[in-house]
């Protein structure tokens, strides 16, 4: 009786994702500072991979960050049109327009409260890291991939605005950059720049360098066969649980740590058990008072045209958190 091969690829696979380094692995690391990275673009994936027709170049989705938890917005991008439900967003704009309506210092909060919710573009490319440091071996590693190259709204822009080109700007286009035999490298320079109290990276001097082969034909064989499914990564929550985070959020109801009705006290002694806390999992409708109480409203958040806040999501810490989004 043969092994079944097929079944222990699937353990394999399993095996390999446990733990967030394992995970982390698959995405392009940034320096931490100052510092840059070359990296080439690749094509999409061929017609039938990861059972589909056609698949994308790019995959854009959009971030919310509810609860210190990143969730993906159900909303798809559709003729440059986020369309779609999204009960995270739904509140986020009906904030803003009220605030509209309010004095300067109560428009300010609730600004402030929409801020703190609202939808931050991303976006995941497969690409091929031309040269990194093996932190385990110490060796220095050419060729590293396929890789997910995730970015915010501001590089993405740079890039799509090279290939189609800018007229306005007299940038001439430069076409299919992920061309095998004539396509470019993308060198991707990091400044760290400080805006006040706050340090945020800065991508302005980044651009695609020169023609250049990918690499041999077995080598570009072998990379556009082991691209990553960048549909997989948008894991999107269903519309009841978005719903409940929103709440938790908003002081409605209570986060419940009870999860699957397990409860804890029943395995701990008398003691233990009392001190163990109580949560609310029902809806709780706020009582109405006649004192009005003050409300902490967190600082308002300056948007800066050049110092894109979304490109903070492509650090360690926003990417960990793709393995259970």
């Amino acid at each position: 009786m043969s092994l079944d091969i097929a079944e222990l690829q699937n353990e394999n696979n399993r095996l390999s994702q446990e733990g967030g380094g394992d995970f982390l692995e698959n995405f392009v690391k940034l320096p931490e500072g100052n510092g840059f990275v070359v990296m080439r673009l690749l094509p999409p994936a061929a017609p039938g991979m990861f059972g589909r027709d056609k698949n994308r170049f790019y995959v854009s989705t959009r971030v919310h960050r509810v609860n210190n938890k990143s969730f993906h917005c159900p909303k798809v991008l559709e003729n440059g049109k986020w369309n779609g439900d999204c009960p995270i967003c739904t509140y986020y704009s009906w904030l803003w327009k009220e605030s509209e309506k309010k004095s300067k210092g109560e428009a300010n909060a609730m600004q402030a409260k929409a801020r703190a919710i609202k939808p931050v573009e991303r976006y995941y490319y497969n690409v091929l890291v031309r040269q990194q440091h093996n932190e385990k071996s110490g060796e220095m590693e050419k060729n590293v991939g396929p890789k997910i190259y995730s970015t915010g709204k501001t590089v993405h822009k740079m890039i799509i605005r090279a290939i189609v080109g800018d007229e306005a700007l007299d940038e001439k286009p430069l076409g299919d950059v992920t061309n095998p035999k004539t396509g470019r490298d993308f060198k991707l320079v990091k400044k760290m720049v400080k805006s006040g109290e706050d340090n945020f990276p800065n991508y302005s001097d980044s651009k695609f360098l020169d023609p250049s082969p990918l690499g041999t034909p077995d080598e570009v064989t072998k990379w556009l066969a082991n691209l990553h499914d960048l549909e997989a990564l948008r894991n999107i929550k269903p519309v009841e649980e978005l719903k409940h985070e929103l709440k938790v959020h908003l002081g409605l109801i209570q986060e419940s740590n009870n999860q699957g009705g397990f409860d804890p006290r029943e395995f701990q002694k008398p003691e233990a058990a009392a001190e163990t806390e109580v949560t609310i999992t029902e809806e709780v409708t706020p009582a109405k008072s006649t004192t009005k109480k003050a409300e902490k409203v967190a600082a308002p958040v300056v948007e800066d045209p050049v110092l894109d806040e979304s490109e903070s999501l492509a650090d360690e810490d926003f990417l960990a958190e793709l393995k259970s989004m």
